[in-house]
């Protein structure tokens, strides 16, 4: 595993919060597997998770939109995470997403992830209305503190209907000194503004499916948070991108390119089950199944994702049987 690393940077491990900036890579976001009933698949997890450890990710995140978080219970939630922490077995980073309708629930979530062993947190904005900038602040700075692991905020407004911006990401770091990683569904343009704006103190993650990883990465971002369907293809590049293989990055990229922006239009429904769609064909999910309501994911988005995917010459890659 490469490390893009000096005395200040280096990948892998459990941080606290006064070193959670130094995490740096490929993060990717797991799926939730579910079974044709519906039912959460635990074993499945473990197989999601193995995957993502073979395919040498630096870190991983639960529970965001990629794991279909909006229609899991709290129970499930903590179910998963108990699994997810356990099969990890401190191997990597492990973040785990405790946005909820309240602050009252999120912070039950939170809690139950750092007394599990995860190394981190992820907060979104809350989605239950509009509310001002001083609220936003309380809002994560409550939850923030009823913890003392490292906490992400997670920006995405054109998926959460609310933005927040570097001011009030530097007020609530201001207010809960464990709030020091931010990921952004952004290109690199808006990752390095908001790199100037927050300084060293700050670590800037991006999303977006990957589709921006060079760019984001030169430009200064920690790393990125993409699926996990393709994690061993972007680890791929990430690192030998820090080689200075640039070349080589540039060229193996290029490849996966058209698959992450298929995968990206549309829907997070339609980036799910491309992802599902992806991880059933390589051997580590049997059931490719979205827990209704979902979008259909039909013949023409098959037929297309699969012509993509052609291109990679994918061979199936079964997690590892212990």
């Amino acid at each position: 595993m490469i490390c893009r690393c000096s005395s200040k940077f280096q990948l892998g491990g459990i941080a606290t919060a006064s070193h959670s900036n130094t995490w740096r890579g490929i993060f990717p976001a797991l799926c939730t597997p579910f079974a044709a009933d519906g039912a959460v698949d635990l074993e499945a997890q473990r197989r999601v998770v193995r995957f993502a450890l073979d395919c040498g990710s630096h870190g991983l995140v639960a529970f965001g939109l990629a794991g279909e978080v909006l229609k899991l219970s709290a129970d499930e939630r903590h179910d998963l995470t108990d699994v997810i922490v356990d099969e990890v077995a401190g191997a990597v980073p492990v973040l785990i997403g405790a946005g909820a309708p309240s602050v009252r629930a999120s912070i039950e979530l939170a809690r139950h992830a750092e007394l599990a062993g995860a190394s981190g947190v992820v907060l979104p904005a809350p989605i239950g209305g509009f509310v001002g900038d001083g609220a936003l602040v309380n809002y994560f700075a409550t939850i923030a503190s009823s913890i003392s692991v490292p906490v992400m905020i997670q920006d995405a407004p054109a998926y959460l209907g609310v933005g927040l911006g570097p001011e009030v990401v530097r007020r609530i770091g201001a207010a809960a000194e464990n709030v020091r990683l931010v990921k952004l569904e952004a290109g690199p343009v808006e990752i390095s503004d908001w790199i100037h704006r927050l300084g060293d103190d700050f670590a800037i993650w991006g999303g977006d499916g990957g589709i921006y990883l060079l760019d984001s990465v030169r430009t200064g971002a920690a790393g990125i948070i993409p699926g996990g369907d393709l994690a061993d293809l972007l680890v791929e590049v990430y690192e030998a991108d820090a080689r200075g293989e640039i070349g080589v990055a540039e060229e193996s990229f290029q490849r996966i390119l058209p698959v992450l922006v298929f995968e990206m239009q549309q829907s997070i429904d339609h980036f799910n089950a491309c992802a599902k769609h992806v991880l059933v064909r390589r051997g580590v999910l049997e059931e490719p199944a979205l827990r209704p309501p979902a979008a259909a994911f039909g013949d023409v988005s098959r037929g297309l994702l699969e012509r993509h995917l052609a291109a990679l010459n994918l061979a199936p890659r079964v997690a590892r049987v212990d």
